[in-house]
């Protein structure tokens, strides 16, 4: 930002400080605008942007730790500079702790006064800068994810139409749609599969692996046949969504900041967002949504917690967090399965349903050949 375009909002009750600076600085092309106090600073700030603010600490009424909190709040993007006398040093770096950029002793060196303000401004304006970009890198990535998206519900169009075509061709009854599973969206739930394992070497399999211990413990639980497949189609599609994730955030081997973690958690709702249309799919999609889900409330995308997530949801998220946890990952090797046992029982009750958990565990002490798998059907 050239100096002619910065403005600066000078705060101090002595009218020469005010007047003196405010001269020189003007003199070296800023726009000055001054006030005698905190709440005339505030107000000023409230009616126009400004680059800069030279802010006394020690005022009557508001004090210049006051004004700078004020100023954090409404217009965190205003470079603070504090200005204030040398047994006031201490107060100054504390004001620094609370978001003042800079600050400046009196009596003045015009010469430091001018050195720290524009070294504030080129720190603000680098912010900015990278706020912008930031902005434009979200912008598109909503863009990417809005075509990877198209394609997919593309693929699945196409898809549900050549089964509309092949139900005319034969002549299929409306009740023996109903009552018989059909391959044709078997093929789609697992071609979406494949396409995310594509992209992930390490899910090779994974989508499989849990359908199998979903229908699993969804069997030892009792519930009805229908139910049993629905959550196997919600296991064998419940990952596709990640295809929006980038990949320096897919395959990061450190801890993800804040806003990577963000981009995670989309992705159960472009995998509902995908197959929204099919109505083959309706009953399937309340358990892909809700597998990230915690059983205290604490998940996403919805925050229901207990019996207001799924039973398929539940079951899905205790298969998808074993098989995951027993297997390689980007950012750790894969656990044994007593470190993953152990690691459910510790979340059963705030991450995963204790009920569903206890099922698992029982499962896996049981002989492989008493366990028995509930295909869905093709």
């Amino acid at each position: 930002m050239s100096k002619a375009k910065a403005s600066i909002l000078i705060v101090d009750d002595e009218e020469p400080i005010r007047r003196i600076l405010s001269r020189k600085l003007e003199a070296e092309g800023y726009t000055c605008v001054t006030a005698e106090d905190g709440r005339e600073a505030l107000w000023k700030a409230s009616n126009k942007d400004f680059s800069a603010m030279l802010l006394d600490i020690k005022m009557p009424g508001q004090s210049g730790l006051e004004v700078l909190t004020q100023m954090n709040i409404d217009h965190p993007d205003t470079a603070v500079i504090m200005i204030t006398a040398i047994a006031e040093s201490g107060t100054a770096i504390a004001a620094m702790k609370s978001g003042a950029s800079d600050y400046v002793m009196k009596p003045f060196n015009m010469h430091e006064v001018i050195e720290k303000l524009q070294e504030a401004l080129e720190r603000r304006e680098s912010v900015l800068q990278n706020r912008s970009y930031q902005q434009c890198l979200e912008e598109r990535v909503e863009q990417q994810e809005g075509q990877i998206g198209q394609v997919h519900r593309e693929a699945v169009e196409a898809l549900v139409r050549e089964q509309l075509a092949l139900e005319k061709a034969y002549g299929m009854a409306d009740s023996e749609r109903k009552t018989e599973p059909d391959s044709v969206f078997v093929q789609l739930a697992k071609a979406l599969a494949l396409v995310t394992e594509m992209r992930e070497p390490y899910l090779r399999g994974h989508a499989e692996q849990v359908r199998s211990l979903a229908t699993q413990i969804a069997v030892s639980l009792g519930c009805p046949d229908q139910v049993v497949q629905n959550i196997g189609f919600a296991a064998l599609i419940h990952d596709i969504g990640k295809v929006v994730i980038p990949e320096r955030i897919l395959f990061k081997k450190g801890r993800l900041s804040r806003t990577e973690y963000s981009e995670v958690k989309k992705y159960p709702m472009v995998s509902v967002d995908v197959l929204r249309d099919v109505e083959y799919f309706k009953d399937v999609m309340p358990i892909v949504e809700s597998q990230q889900e915690w059983y205290d409330g604490s998940g996403y995308p919805n925050k229901l917690k207990r019996e207001a997530i799924p039973l398929g949801a539940r079951i899905l998220a205790v298969a998808d967090a074993y098989d995951a946890m027993t297997s390689i990952r980007p950012y750790r090797p894969s656990m044994d399965q007593e470190e993953a046992t152990s690691r459910l029982r510790e979340g059963a009750g705030t991450q995963w349903d204790p009920l569903v958990v206890d099922t698992l565990l029982r499962m896996l002490d049981r002989p492989q050949d008493d366990v028995q798998e509930h295909p869905v059907t093709t």
